[in-house]
C-alpha cells in the first residue's frame, strides 16, 4: 500500500506525508549539480574572411544570412540580434528547436540547436541550450561554424555532428565518457562537467549523476530525457589546457511525460496520465486521496510494485515492453522479477520517504495511433509547489508547462481527507507514422469558459 489507512495518518501527515511507505526504495539521493567548469570567456568570433589563409586555401565561408527583420516560424535569429523568433505568435507550452547564432551557421561544425518554450503571452521565450559559434581554438572541430575552420591538425579531437563517439543515451542508463576517445596523449589532469536541461534550471537537485569527474573516464547517468551539455578540459603533459563541449542526446521511446519541481525535497506531488477515452473523475470516491481512479496511470498502479489499496496494474491493451526499457531504472530488480516492463509505466514515484528529489516520469513505450491522454499533477502534501512538466515524443521535447515566468500560481491546498490542488496540464494526441515513429499533438488544458491561465482546482476531482 502507498500509505497507511486514514485513521493511522494523523501523526504521519505531520512529516509532510512521507509515510506512503516505511521503506526507502530506488536510487540514493541525487547529488547536487557539479560546478560548471571555469573556462575563460570566449572572445568575439573573428571574421574568417580577414584571415588570408582562408581565401588562399579556396574556402568560401557559409553565408551568414543575416537579414533586416525576423522571420517567424523557423527558430532562427534572422536579424542576428541574439534572439530567435522574438515577438512571433505560438501556442503556449509548445517547444521548438532554435539557434541564436547567424542563421547560415546553424548545424554547421560544432553548432547545435537549443530550444525555446512558448510562454503564456503567446510568444516565444528565450532560446536556451545548444552550442553557438565561438573562437576557433585548435580542437579538431569547426568552432566558427562557417565551414572554414583552419584547425585540423590538433592534439584534441572534439566530436562533430553524427560522431560515433557520441551515441544517443537512454534515461537511467550509464553513459561512459572516455577521455582517450578525444585526447590520446599524456595528460596532467582531466576534468568533466555536465549541464542538464529545463529541470536543472529549476530544481536544486540535478537530473543526473556524474562519477569520476576528475578522471580520464567518467560515467554520466541521466535521469531525464533531452540534451546534456558535456565539457571536457584536459591539461596536457606540457601544461597546455585544451577543451571542447558537445551535446549528448538522451531519449526514451514513444511518449514520456516528466515532472520536476524545486520543492521536491519537502513537498509530495503525484504525476498522473489518463487512459485513452477516460473522462474522469480522477478520484471516483470523491475526496479519498488513497483511491485514485484505476483508469489513470500513477503511483497506485504503474510502478513495479503496486501500492494502491486493492490496485491492479494499469492495462490499456498495450504489449509489455522488453526489460531493456526499464531494467536500468530505480526499480530494475523488481521489473526483472516480473520479466518485462509495464506499458504504461511509472519509473519512480517522488515520495518523501522513498525517492526524495528525484524527478517523476510516466512512459507509454508503444502508443497507438490516435490515442489521446491527459496529464494531471496532484499536490498531495498540500504545501505550495511549482511543478514543471515536459512532454517528449520519440525522444524529442514537444511541450513544456510551468516553466518560469509561467509557474503554476497558488498550487497548494488542504489534503486528507480533501484532494487538495489538482493541475490539469495538457492533452496529448499521438500520431504514429508509417516508419513507426511517434509524433504528438499537445494542447494546454484551458480553464472552463476559456478563462486565462492553467486549469487548477481545489478539492474538486473532476476530469
Amino acid at each position: 500500500m502507498r500509505r497507511a489507512p486514514l485513521p493511522l495518518l494523523a501523526g504521519a501527515l505531520l512529516v509532510a506525508c512521507g509515510a506512503r511507505t516505511g521503506l526507502r526504495v530506488g536510487p540514493p539521493d541525487v547529488p547536487e549539480t557539479p560546478d560548471v567548469l571555469d573556462v575563460p570567456d570566449v572572445p568575439d568570433v573573428p571574421d574568417v574572411t580577414d584571415r588570408p589563409d582562408a581565401r588562399e586555401a579556396g574556402c568560401v565561408p557559409v553565408d551568414d544570412r543575416c537579414g533586416a527583420a525576423e522571420v517567424c516560424g523557423d527558430g532562427d535569429d534572422d536579424d542576428c540580434d541574439g534572439m530567435a523568433d522574438e515577438g512571433c505568435p505560438c501556442a503556449p507550452g509548445a517547444v521548438q528547436p532554435c539557434f541564436v547564432g547567424q542563421p547560415g551557421r546553424r548545424n554547421v561544425g560544432v553548432c547545435r540547436d537549443g530550444a525555446q518554450v512558448c510562454e503564456m503571452t503567446g510568444t516565444w521565450g528565450a532560446c536556451l541550450g545548444g552550442i553557438t559559434p565561438r573562437s576557433d581554438v585548435c580542437n579538431g572541430v569547426d568552432n566558427l561554424c562557417n565551414g572554414c575552420s583552419q584547425q585540423a591538425d590538433c592534439e584534441l579531437r572534439c566530436p562533430g555532428a553524427g560522431d560515433p563517439r557520441v551515441p544517443t543515451g537512454a534515461p537511467f542508463t550509464a553513459y561512459p565518457l572516455r577521455g582517450r576517445d578525444f585526447y590520446p596523449g599524456l595528460a596532467r589532469s582531466w576534468r568533466w562537467a555536465v549541464e542538464g536541461g529545463p529541470c536543472d534550471r529549476l530544481s536544486t537537485r540535478a537530473s543526473f549523476t556524474l562519477e569520476g569527474a576528475a578522471s580520464e573516464t567518467a560515467t554520466l547517468r541521466p535521469l531525464l530525457s533531452g540534451d546534456y551539455r558535456v565539457t571536457l578540459v584536459v591539461v596536457t603533459a606540457s601544461g597546455r589546457t585544451l577543451s571542447c563541449t558537445w551535446l549528448v542526446h538522451v531519449e526514451g521511446p514513444g511518449l514520456r511525460v516528466e515532472m520536476c519541481y524545486p520543492e521536491s525535497q519537502s513537498v509530495d506531488l503525484d504525476l498522473f496520465l489518463s487512459r485513452p477515452g477516460f473522462r474522469g473523475p480522477w478520484y471516483p470516491m470523491g475526496r479519498d486521496v488513497f483511491a485514485p481512479t484505476p483508469s489513470a496511470c500513477g503511483w497506485h498502479n504503474c510502478e513495479a510494485t503496486l501500492r494502491g489499496s486493492g490496485a491492479t496494474r494499469a492495462d490499456w491493451g498495450y504489449a509489455p515492453s522488453p526489460l531493456a526499457a526499464c531494467v536500468n531504472g530505480p526499480h530494475g530488480a523488481e521489473w526483472s522479477a516480473l520479466g518485462s516492463c509495464a506499458n504504461p509505466r511509472l519509473d519512480i514515484d517522488n515520495n518523501l520517504s522513498k525517492a526524495t528529489g528525484v524527478p517523476e516520469n510516466i512512459n507509454v513505450d508503444a502508443p497507438r495511433d490516435g490515442d489521446t491522454y491527459r496529464v494531471m499533477v496532484h499536490n498531495f502534501s498540500g504545501t505550495r509547489a511549482r511543478p514543471l512538466v515536459n512532454v517528449y515524443c520519440a525522444g524529442r521535447r514537444v511541450a513544456t508547462f510551468g516553466a518560469p515566468p509561467d509557474e503554476v500560481p497558488r498550487f497548494e491546498g488542504e489534503t486528507n481527507p480533501m484532494v487538495g490542488a489538482m493541475w490539469r496540464v495538457a492533452d496529448v494526441r499521438v500520431r504514429v507514422g508509417v516508419d513507426g515513429r511517434t509524433q504528438c499533438e499537445v494542447s494546454r488544458v484551458a480553464r472552463p469558459g476559456g478563462a486565462p491561465g492553467y486549469d487548477v482546482t481545489y478539492n474538486d476531482p473532476r476530469f
